[in-house]
């Protein structure tokens, strides 16, 4: 399988050349941009996210299934279904959450913080599987979790602090020292623009480290030896989904107490 297949171009390959090919004369990218060179364009990430929320939806709706069961009661589903596997991850989300904002915040955003942390995880889990691509694999996609983060807690920070939130953009409390303000905007700006950067910089990069190792071992001994790398992608995809989302937990928490620290 070249680098460029996957299940997609192999089960339907004259579809797939044509949504491609029809949708690269919109959306291709031609010209070079500093780093940003001309790639092989593909919508394999596209059909993996749609993979994704698709299966996340599933879930939602076999634990949803599993509440509404009379029966069950308070007491855990002796089997260890697709049910039990939401509940614990989306508990282990709130859990986090609680030790780091508190139980009511936790609460409040766990919405948005499992359902981040879920889709992370999916999308990034995909790539262990022959013949599918992690939609995390590309920067595009991540930099799109990442703007939807710096856009939540900047509007959790001003509707908790009011405008009076974008004060902190000046610094701390500097006293009587207001003309250090000028040289400390820049300062902060860069800082909150660094955030979404470098959430979808540091995923991209493992998730496409992560991806050429295996991939690399696959080719080399495609039997036993790609076993223990599969393993080590395991273990990535998850450190990865937990940095992500307690990255995120932490903005939104640091946003939210702006205004009593000021």
């Amino acid at each position: 399988m070249d680098e460029h297949d996957s299940w997609y171009t192999l089960l339907m390959p004259e579809f797939w050349a044509r949504l491609e090919s029809s949708a690269a004369e919109h959306l291709a990218r031609d010209e070079a941009f500093l780093i940003f060179g001309a790639t092989h364009f593909t919508l394999v990430h596209v059909a993996g996210a749609a993979l994704a929320f698709l299966f996340i939806i599933i879930a939602a709706l076999c634990y949803r299934a599993s509440l509404q069961d009379s029966s069950r009661g308070v007491v855990p589903p002796r089997r260890f279904g697709l049910a039990a596997m939401v509940d614990g991850f989306v508990g282990a989300v709130y859990r986090l959450s609680a030790d780091v904002m508190g139980e009511d915040d936790a609460r409040r955003f766990l919405p948005l913080t499992g359902t981040l942390a879920l889709f992370v995880f999916v999308c990034n889990i995909q790539g262990l599987i022959p013949g599918l691509l992690a939609p995390t694999y590309t920067l595009k996609t991540n930099l799109v979790f990442a703007l939807i983060v710096f856009l939540v807690y900047n509007v959790v920070g001003v509707v908790r602090n009011g405008f009076g939130y974008f004060a902190h953009f000046l610094g701390p409390k500097i006293g009587g020292f207001p003309w250090l303000f000028p040289l400390l905007l820049p300062v902060e700006l860069v800082h909150h623009l660094s955030r979404p950067v470098s959430l979808s910089l540091r995923l991209t990069g493992n998730m496409v480290a992560d991806h050429k190792v295996v991939g690399v071992a696959a080719l080399m001994a495609p039997l036993l030896v790609p076993l223990p790398f599969l393993l080590l992608g395991t273990v990535v995809a998850i450190v990865q989904t937990l940095v992500f989302t307690l990255l995120t937990i932490i903005f939104i928490s640091l946003a939210a107490e702006h205004g009593e620290e000021r």
